[in-house]
């Protein structure tokens, strides 16, 4: 038996170009353009259209394969995030890379200012004043209920960093003031994030920082809004909880780039880490700077927590807070605050969890999980496999033949091995039961019939036999209905003879072109199989539309579920080109196309894109025909 593979298209693609902000000089009359009504963003595009297209040779007149068209179904590149530049404001060389980071978008994936540059001096209130300008910008509560895209929306997914176990255990804690460089705060924080619900945001109007505040979430809250009432609405599966299981609340503070010269002595000491910046271009959170997903990638460089005022030097000797790249970047603090009721307490103390933390992971999954979840169920959903059950005229004909019978035939819906025995039997009037089974599964019903587990399988009565040619043969013995191979002896032994080469060369031919990968062996394998078609084309009937004439035989029920599939795996998959009107070939393909018996056990197009669509990627293990076809053997 077989099964499928994917309609993937090369295609001509449209490559929209980055856009690029252009920066301005000052006027040499203008001590400053800030006060100008001048446009700071400026840009420009290029759109590239590449067309691609691969000739294929057409060894027989009949055969021609076409050019396919090809056609681009992703999703249109969505627009570039911009970064916010003063037009008279051109950063110099050392902060190129820093600039690059910062303007890819901010915290919250929004227009963020650049690092303040030391050529272009700003007084208190100004550098407040654009630290607001970004506060402004960040997302808040939706007043009508629900929150707009979410705090923190960049965070990172990183399945493993380095002492996850450590970090979470601290993270839930919360026993002392710790304090976070940006890349580890995105990096651990949503590790942690399912025992905390956000409540509230505190902005300040001449402050470079902003508080985020967070309650346990086995706090729990009051109902929010009513219930919709709307039918077409999904309904949510939720479990009620018993509420005030805990009363810890921590804040969140975030410092924008800039905070510490802004505040001085007031301001946090920030993250050891930060006083070896020029240190970690190779460490774990410069390769994860990069957005990609770290899996369970172990690094050397450890990390520890600081408290505010702890005294921290850097290589070089110099003191973190006068690095410059430490001034161009965020770091955040998390401290427990004290919660409703103080935890039970009324001192004002902001008291420990009173749960640990293997109960909130029991409650929900903290983001990363979550999103791991969700892109491995995404992942199956894309691959789709092969069906388990017949659909549109062949289901019509399964539920006709469900009834006990002492003739029972095992198969599978999309396999071409199973379809030859079924338009047998559909052809001669023969009743039998039709019995659906899994093949990749292997059911002891199967086995016990053919111990390797391939369809068809045939029990008749207390018999059991299989392979397709083989039970053709039998039902044709039976001496039941129509008979398929001709009288004449001469013309029995031709049948037999082109039915070993559809057996042994076409339908090889026809997997291997379907599982072929590269360009040049799919032109190979198609050429190779219009050959063996052609072969059996000059020595059918000359005018049809049948191999032997204007009856259907032994030969055509061999050859008919790769005819169907052609149309519907090959044209979709490879671009197989359709008969050329007139031609031997089409008369053919169009007879067994519109023959009863084959429509009756044909189900519809969708049921044998998904199935074979596991040949055309060429999946390891796709079924024991794919494996012999890759493997250069016979077929089994």
């Amino acid at each position: 038996m077989e099964s499928p593979l994917p309609h993937h298209f090369t295609t001509a693609h449209l490559d929209p170009s980055l856009f690029n902000p252009h920066l301005h000089t000052n006027h040499p009359s203008l001590s400053s353009q800030l006060d100008l009504d001048t446009d700071p963003f400026a840009f420009t595009s290029h759109i590239e259209d590449h067309t691609h297209s691969h000739p294929h040779p057409h060894p027989h007149p009949h055969l021609q394969i076409q050019p396919r068209l090809t056609f681009d179904h992703r999703p249109p590149v969505p627009p570039p995030r911009f970064a916010e530049l003063p037009s008279n404001v051109r950063p110099p060389d050392q902060f190129s890379n820093e600039f690059s980071r910062n303007t890819q978008g901010g915290q919250f994936g929004i227009l963020t200012p650049h690092p303040q540059l030391p050529n272009q001096p700003q007084i208190h209130h100004e550098a407040l004043g654009r630290l607001q300008n970004e506060i402004d910008l960040r997302p808040v509560a939706v007043q009508d209920g629900g929150t707009t895209e979410g705090h923190f929306s960049n965070m990172k997914t990183v399945p493993n960093p380095p002492d996850l176990d450590t970090w979470r255990q601290r993270l839930f804690d919360v026993e002392d003031i710790i304090t976070l460089t940006e890349d580890e705060f995105q990096t651990y924080f949503p590790h942690i994030d399912n025992v905390y619900s956000h409540r509230s945001t505190q902005k300040y109007k001449r402050k470079p920082f902003v508080s985020h505040y967070w309650d346990c979430r086995m706090k729990g809250r009051p109902p929010g809004t009513a219930k919709s009432e709307d039918p077409a609405k999904k309904k949510r599966k939720r479990q009620a909880r018993e509420r005030d299981l805990c009363d810890v609340k921590i804040k969140i503070t975030e410092y924008f780039p800039g905070a510490r010269r802004i505040m001085g002595e007031d301001a946090p000491a920030p993250p050891p880490s930060e006083g070896r910046m020029d240190n970690i271009n190779n460490n774990f959170f410069s390769a994860a700077q990069s957005g990609d997903v770290m899996h369970g990638q172990q690094h050397s460089r450890q990390f520890s927590f600081v408290a505010p005022g702890d005294g921290l030097v850097a290589s070089d000797g110099a003191h973190p807070l006068n690095s410059m790249n430490a001034e161009s970047r965020r770091f955040y603090t998390i401290q427990r605050v004290n919660g409703n009721g103080a935890n039970g307490k009324n001192d004002g103390t902001a008291g420990p969890h009173k749960h640990s933390l293997e109960d909130s992971d029991r409650i929900k999954k903290n983001s990363v999980l979550r999103h791991m979840l969700k892109a491995e169920k995404e992942k199956k959903k894309s691959e789709k496999s092969y069906h388990k059950k017949a659909t549109g005229a062949a289901l019509a004909t399964v539920k006709k033949h469900t009834k006990e019978h002492d003739l029972k035939l095992y198969g599978s819906c999309f396999c071409p091995f199973v379809q030859r025995v079924w338009i047998s039997l559909q052809f001669k009037g023969i009743d039998y039961q039709y019995i659906e089974v899994d093949p990749y599964k292997k059911p002891e019903s199967l086995t016990a019939i053919n111990p390797r587990g391939l369809v068809p399988a045939l029990r008749h009565g207390h018999w059991d036999c299989y392979e397709s040619t083989v039970l053709m043969e039998y039902l044709e013995d039976l001496g039941s209905g129509r008979h398929l191979f001709p009288p004449e002896p001469k013309l029995k032994a031709q049948s037999r003879l082109w039915t070993d080469h559809i057996n042994r060369h076409i339908v090889p031919a026809f997997y291997a072109y379907l599982q072929a990968q590269e360009p040049s062996r799919q032109v190979e394998n198609a050429t190779k199989l219009q050959d063996e078609i052609s072969k059996l084309i000059e020595v059918a009937h000359p005018s049809g539309p049948y191999f032997l004439g204007t009856e259907m035989s032994f030969v055509d029920v061999q050859f008919a579920p790769w005819i169907v599939r052609m149309r519907k795996v090959l044209t979709p998959y490879r671009g197989w080109p359709q008969p050329e009107t007139g031609s031997r070939w089409a008369s053919w393909v169009e007879a067994i196309e519109n023959n009863p018996h084959v429509k009756s056990t044909t189900s519809t197009d969708d049921l044998y894109l998904d199935s074979y669509e596991r040949y055309a990627e060429n999946r390891p293990d796709t079924s024991q025909v794919a494996n012999a076809v890759n493997e250069g053997r016979g077929l089994p």
